[in-house]
């Protein structure tokens, strides 16, 4: 999106603003007109599969500095259209003159996961676009240009599948799932569920760098059949595209008869058969494909997940079971964590998705540490729990307050 801006700035008194560390606040007006091929919201559909946006009225966007620390303001659309008028007010205090400063739209994060499937959802959870502009003065506060180049940092893609999808999560390194305010990006899984089940799904995807990736799809249809496939693409940041796709090998049912490291469903869950007449789920409790992270829950949750029938969260001498198993620290399509051999050809993964320290949404050794509850309390503080690292993996204990992932186990 090319954006010719004008800027004017004014002067907000600093006892005005209530500071008392000699805050310089300005007013900075942007006239902004958008490209045809631009990806921002609102999104409509035109003609060779471009994408169409117009600014909604009061459509933000975020000013940050350059270390994206600070987040220095906000820009507001005036009125809708592809033409607009951004005005905000942009405190220059901690910015200094030839320092880059980023503009964010929709906002200062983005969150790739739980998609819903449309092109509607997208534009107004998934869009995502950055621009740059250098500070020339910050009394008053003005920059070198005045035109900022606002591009997509994501590709939007219509899959049209062969069956009616309700949900879906897929894979490939390097694929951003969330952006921080500090802009760190968190690689892993992106996920969607869809309100009404459609053949026609739009998936926003972004890529921490460009080239062909092997993207890992994990499918559930209207019907509650799942499909697990992989397939090659190139797709790049900023451009849009169609892909058909046909399901036809959807996975069988596991049942006891089923030889070890049979991959197949079992209680509406994907899983792959063990010794001992068991299965273990593919995915993490509350994940929608290998990679995902899933759900974080305490101890005093463990007896109440809402797990489909004959699901159960193992015991400690289930984890015992498996922890002996033939393993190995791996990335999986960009994700670390511990892969287990069931037989030749056959693994199950488990994403080290650190914790959730004392159930505040503070997680903690994320990448590098693995921690999933088994059932079995140790004291009243404590319960079991496999843990694993890049170089060990055991069953151990752990605070019963903080939240670590669940990989359920079924007795076939």
């Amino acid at each position: 999106m090319l954006a010719m801006l004008a800027f004017t700035a004014c002067s907000s008194n600093s006892d005005d603003a209530g500071s008392s560390n000699d805050r310089q606040v300005w007013t900075v007006t942007l006239q902004a007109s958008m490209g045809d091929a631009a990806t921002l919201r609102t999104l409509s559909e035109g003609s060779d599969n471009a994408l169409i946006a117009e600014f909604a009225e009061n459509d933000e966007v975020v000013v940050v500095d350059a270390d994206g620390s600070t987040i220095v303001g906000t820009l507001k659309a005036q009125v809708a259209g592809a033409s607009t008028t951004l005005t905000g007010d942009l405190d220059a205090t901690s910015l200094s003159v030839g320092e880059v400063v980023t503009l964010r739209y929709l906002s200062a994060t983005a969150n790739y996961d739980g998609q819903v499937g449309t092109l509607a959802g997208i534009s107004a959870n998934q869009n995502y676009a950055e621009g740059t502009l250098t500070v020339s003065t910050t009394s008053p506060l003005t920059f070198t240009s005045n035109s900022v180049n606002l591009t997509s940092k994501q590709s939007i893609t219509k899959f049209t599948f062969s069956v009616k999808v309700k949900t879906f999560g897929i894979a490939a390194t390097g694929l951003v799932q969330s952006i921080a305010t500090n802009g760190v990006q968190t690689i892993g899984a992106v996920t969607g569920t869809l309100a009404t089940s459609s053949k026609d799904v739009y998936v926003a995807l972004r890529n921490k760098e460009s080239g062909s990736k092997t993207y890992s799809f994990t499918i559930q249809d209207e019907s509650g059949n799942w499909y697990i496939f992989t397939k090659n693409a190139n797709l790049e940041n900023g451009k849009n595209y169609t892909a058909s796709v046909t399901l036809s090998d959807k996975l069988p049912a596991l049942t006891n008869s089923s030889a070890v490291g049979t991959i197949g469903v079992v209680g509406g869950l994907p899983a792959i058969a063990i010794s001992g007449n068991k299965a273990v789920a593919l995915m993490n409790a509350g994940a929608l494909c290998p990679e995902h992270y899933g759900k974080y829950y305490t101890f005093a949750n463990l007896s109440s997940l809402g797990l489909p029938t004959g699901w159960h969260v193992p015991t400690q001498a289930e984890l015992n079971a498996l922890v002996v198993k033939t393993n190995a620290w791996v990335t999986q399509n960009g994700v670390a964590g511990r892969q287990y051999t069931i037989v030749t050809g056959k693994t199950l993964f488990f994403p080290a998705a650190g914790y959730d320290n004392d159930f505040a949404q503070d997680w903690t050794d994320v990448t590098t540490l693995g921690y999933y509850w088994s059932l079995t309390s140790a004291d009243t503080n404590y319960g079991y729990c496999y843990s694993f690292s890049s170089d060990s993996n055991n069953t151990n204990s752990h605070d019963k307050a903080d939240g670590l992932s669940v990989r359920p186990f079924h007795n076939l």
